[in-house]
């Protein structure tokens, strides 16, 4: 009889054990389920911000352009029976061609920079990669050389431009870039490519390091107008 009690009282507590783990289980899947599915959830309303936003500043930049065309249509109106109307008309378009607010087209050089690959004799892996500096020095000496506007993958460099590294990829006026990095810059093509290519300049430096490097003059570069906000925080 004892014996039959003693296995009872046994079998009773494995199955209270048993049950115990089970309901554990269960509450630990019900709530990971509701962990996952918050956490689904943020990640949409954060897509869906981002998205909202980005059509916001599509439609504003839109807005915006379609001025701008408005606008010069009404000083070319209006500069058409007034010499110097026209000639004011002249200067602001040269000034806006200075700060980047317009497109520009002119000969130039277009100055392709990749990051380089392994060998047996590298060994320190940043010597073969495109670094933010990099892209400083080359844009310094084209303004030294005689350049007159500048663009790095289509991001047309201003007053304001900041070139700096984040992560793996190099962001200029706040948009990340990456290799190869293609440098346009209008001026005398000549005078551009002799000052960038010659031997002991910035590119052969780059290139002694495993850098690959392509320069091609051209009598048609087009440099792209700044698409950010140009504005005064501090200055008036």
């Amino acid at each position: 009889m004892k014996n039959n009690i003693k296995l009872i009282s046994l079998l009773l507590g494995i199955m209270c054990f048993l049950l115990t783990v089970g309901i554990y289980i269960q509450i630990k899947t019900v709530s990971n389920s509701g962990t996952a599915v918050a956490k689904t959830n943020e990640e949409n309303e954060l897509r869906d911000k981002v998205l909202e936003m980005k059509q916001k500043y599509e439609e504003g930049y839109a807005k915006l352009s379609k001025k701008e065309d408005e606008l010069d249509d009404l000083i070319q109106k209006a500069t058409n029976n007034d010499g110097n109307a026209s000639r004011i008309s002249k200067e602001i378009s040269k000034i806006n061609g200075i700060l980047g607010f317009t497109t520009l087209k002119g000969e130039g050089i277009e100055i392709t920079i990749s990051d380089g690959e392994a060998n047996e004799n590298t060994w320190n892996i940043s010597e073969y990669i495109v670094h933010d500096e990099d892209l400083m020095q080359v844009v310094n000496a084209l303004f030294n050389a005689g350049a007159e506007a500048i663009s790095i993958n289509g991001e047309r460099i201003i007053g304001t431009t900041a070139i700096t590294c984040v992560g793996n990829v190099i962001k200029v006026n706040d948009e990340k870039l990456g290799s190869p990095y293609v440098i346009k810059a209008i001026g005398k093509k000549a005078g551009l490519y002799g000052a960038l290519t010659m031997d002991g300049g910035y590119l052969y430096y780059l290139s002694s390091y495993g850098v690959k490097v392509e320069t091609e003059q051209s009598d048609s570069i087009v440099i792209p107008k700044y698409n950010g906000i140009y504005d005064f925080k501090y200055a008036k």
